[in-house]
Parts: structure tokens; C-alpha cells; sequence
């Protein structure tokens, strides 16, 4: 992606001082074009690089669509590229047809490094839109720590009673962080 070098530098080496200067290959994957301009590198192999990035996103993110989400190992399978490359936290649910199939991901809450508040209602606005049969509920912990916290615990329990008024399961809440994810059905919260 970066394509020629610049004087007395050859691409490879440009390259290589880019992946040293923001921090490899996950922090490349999360870089914008501004944070890739402070690393030296020009405005259009810049922008080329983070369209290469976003690109690559939405590829994986698509391969997802239609895939089966039965077991937390499936559904995490399913939804981690979604959060592969985000700095603060993120709220998605993953829309599931009657076989939990995933129908879409749907980006419901962005907050910022250290949480995400979040309405009961609001997570359940797409799947009623969308007809969908049950919701997996999924965010990321920046700090790389899987590990549930109380409110989130709250927000599943919270999550599945609403549902059930719906008629649309809460299938499970899965947590990632530095490349591990938890599922919150298998520790208990949803029992």
C-alpha cells in the first residue's frame, strides 16, 4: 500500500518505519488518516492505507452474514472482527434470524475508553425493525480485560427481561479484549 519509497528509502523500509511509528499492525488497522500524516507518511498513501484498513473490515465483516451463532464459540467467531480495531468502547448487536443465523450487526452505542451507557430500549429498536427472532449483545473493553463488569451484568439481566416482552431472545452477551472474549450465557448472567 505504500507503493514507492522515498529518496534513499526504499517502500519496504517506509514502510517498516510506519509499522515501528504507530505501534504494528493492530495499531495500523486502527489508525486514521491524521494519526498515519503524524507518522510521516503523505496525505495520499495515507488515505490509501486507512481505505485498504476499512476495506479489509467490511470484507471480514461481511463474511459473517448468515453464519450460524448457536454457541458463544460461533458467535464470537462471527462478531470479533467487528471489534477488531476500536480504541474506546463499542456496542453492537448482532441480529439473528430463527435458526441464529446472524442477519446483520448493528452499531448501537460508541462511548469512550472506559464505558458505554446504555437504554434497554434502543437495543431492541433494530431487531423489532427488522423482524429478527433473538439479539446477541456484544461490546469490547479497551483495556483489553474480557472480564464482565457489574454493570454489564445488570445490562444483560436487564436486556433478557426486556427480550422476553419482546418475544426476542437475548441468545448471549459477549465481551472482548485483547484478541479473548467472555460469554456472559455461559458464566450464568442470563440464567
Amino acid at each position: 500500500m505504500v507503493g514507492t519509497g522515498a529518496p534513499g528509502r526504499s517502500a519496504l523500509l517506509v514502510a517498516n518505519e510506519l509499522l515501528r511509528e504507530v505501534g504494528g499492525m493492530r495499531a495500523l488497522g486502527q489508525a486514521d488518516v491524521w494519526r498515519l500524516r503524524r507518522a510521516g507518511i503523505g496525505l495520499a498513501k495515507a488515505v490509501r492505507i486507512a481505505a485498504a484498513c476499512e476495506l479489509g473490515r467490511r470484507v471480514l465483516a461481511a463474511a459473517s452474514d448468515g453464519e450460524r451463532c448457536d454457541t458463544p464459540e460461533l458467535a464470537a467467531s462471527a462478531l470479533a472482527p467487528h471489534f477488531a480495531h476500536l480504541e474506546r468502547e463499542e456496542l453492537k448487536i448482532g441480529l439473528l434470524s430463527r435458526k441464529q443465523r446472524l442477519i446483520a450487526v448493528v452499531d448501537v452505542y460508541a462511548g469512550s475508553v472506559s464505558g458505554t451507557p446504555v437504554r434497554i430500549g434502543e437495543l431492541f429498536a433494530e431487531a423489532v425493525r427488522r423482524q429478527a427472532s433473538g439479539v446477541l449483545l456484544a461490546h469490547n473493553h479497551p483495556s483489553g480485560d474480557p472480564a464482565p463488569s457489574g454493570d454489564d451484568i445488570r445490562t444483560t439481566r436487564d436486556a433478557a427481561q426486556a427480550g422476553r416482552l419482546l418475544g426476542i431472545e437475548v441468545v448471549d452477551h459477549l465481551v472482548f479484549g485483547a484478541g479473548r472474549w467472555v460469554s456472559l450465557r455461559r458464566s450464568g448472567a442470563l440464567a
